[in-house]
């Protein structure tokens, strides 16, 4: 049978100290007023066996982190019948040592402990009866974890301790490459990218949690960040001229990853801009494109779409048409204002987009009457040369007013036999 302590509230870290005293094993329940900083510590002699906390890396993370293959990873967890069998059947297939292991295991305790140093939690613990001495794979020493994790917390400034895994910041497409590229620098920038909340960003990236948050403050003062309260100031350029370089930028894709234009350096592109994921006039102009994205990958053309609806949104919309091509979510229309998008009324209203509109209504039903604030925005085409140069750069005049086929297929001729 398991004692359970009544709750009390206490300093987190002087919580987790008290339980790594008992000589009994117990699971330590820390629950806090943010529920996302809620822990649960399993400790043993002295060591942290186990924690399930929103703050800790993945095990996958941190194995990968110290390149063990993702197909090792994988093939080690269905072997095994838990994380301490998984980590197990790594070291005896020797993809990493018993101290690089345990290495690990402090770093991912480090993780999740730093963010509770100065806080207060109602704290419960579990008992067990049984007691075992059984050597411990991924243990961390806990009174070593709460000392290191009180010393990194303490060099975090004011705004960075307050910072909480349901913080999410807004990355913007524009900002230069981050180098390295795959770096961790890199990686939480992405991730921010991709919408990830901090503490999502946490269990995918292997940065310690003190680190992180540095990470994110160097990204806001570089500009490639900013809190969710800040207002996206939408200054339209002028639209953009044949000849001239095509603006960079780095977007999220519906399939998985980022796209950064600039790495398509090289190849032709055609660039198109639409509304929101779901527009009646977008999804029907292509459908028309997929039909051509085998000849247009024949003649050495990247399609790309860009469009102002958040990744979940493109899901609903013109993802249910598997464009074969990188599907875009701006929905912050940073490159629309880059690129010179604007609104208008009147080509929103214009007779000329009836049938297109018609035919979108068949395709996406009512969905298609979600705005996602794209409503009156005119779509856009651009075919963009090999040196990343503007060759045709098309506004709609009104809604349908799509680039036609023919310019495209006369700009990317077909391959000589």
């Amino acid at each position: 049978m398991t004692q359970v302590s009544t709750p009390q509230v206490a300093s987190a870290m002087q919580a987790v100290l008290s339980a790594a005293s008992k000589r009994q094993p117990a699971e330590l329940h820390l629950s806090f007023l943010a529920p996302e900083f809620n822990t649960k510590l399993q400790i043993c002699e002295g060591q942290i066996t186990g924690i399930i906390s929103a703050l800790a890396p993945h095990w996958s993370t941190l194995l990968r982190s110290k390149d063990v293959p993702a197909t090792a990873i994988t093939q080690a967890h269905q072997d095994g019948q838990s994380v301490p069998d998984t980590l197990e059947l790594l070291i005896r297939r020797r993809y990493l040592s018993m101290d690089e292991m345990d290495a690990l295991a402090h770093e991912r305790v480090l993780s999740a402990l730093v963010p509770l140093a100065g806080r207060h939690a109602s704290v419960q613990l579990h008992l067990p009866k049984a007691l075992s001495h059984k050597r411990f794979l991924g243990s961390s020493d806990a009174q070593d974890g709460v000392h290191a994790a009180a010393q990194y917390a303490a060099t975090l400034r004011e705004h960075e301790s307050a910072m909480t895994p349901a913080d999410r910041f807004v990355a913007t497409p524009l900002a230069s490459k981050i180098e390295p590229e795959g770096g961790p620098v890199d990686l939480v920038y992405r991730a921010a990218l991709r919408g990830l909340t901090l503490g999502q960003i946490a269990q995918r990236v292997p940065m310690r949690w003190d680190l992180l948050v540095r990470t994110i403050s160097y990204l806001i003062g570089l500009g490639a960040l900013r809190s969710l309260a800040h207002d996206v100031e939408h200054n339209v350029s002028p639209k953009l001229q044949v000849g001239q370089m095509a603006p960079d930028f780095i977007l999220p894709d519906l399939h998985g990853g980022e796209l950064r234009l600039s790495s398509l350096r090289g190849q032709r592109v055609w660039l198109t801009f639409n509304r929101q994921s779901t527009c009646a006039l977008c999804n029907p102009h292509h459908a028309q494109i997929i039909t051509m994205a085998d000849e247009m990958k024949r003649r050495g053309v990247q399609i790309l779409s860009i469009w102002g609806s958040t990744l979940e949104d493109l899901k609903e919309g013109i993802g249910r048409q598997h464009p074969p091509y990188p599907v875009l979510a701006d929905p912050n229309d940073e490159t629309y204002d880059q690129y010179g998008l604007t609104h208008s009324v009147a080509g929103t209203l214009d007779v000329r987009n009836l049938s297109t509109i018609v035919q979108g209504f068949k395709m996406m039903g009512t969905k298609a009457l979600k705005s996602d604030g794209e409503l009156m925005r005119m779509p856009a085409e651009l075919l963009i040369d090999p040196d990343g140069r503007i060759a045709v750069a098309h506004y709609n005049s009104f809604g349908s007013d799509w680039l036609p086929f023919e310019r495209v297929l006369e700009w990317a001729p077909a391959p000589r036999a």
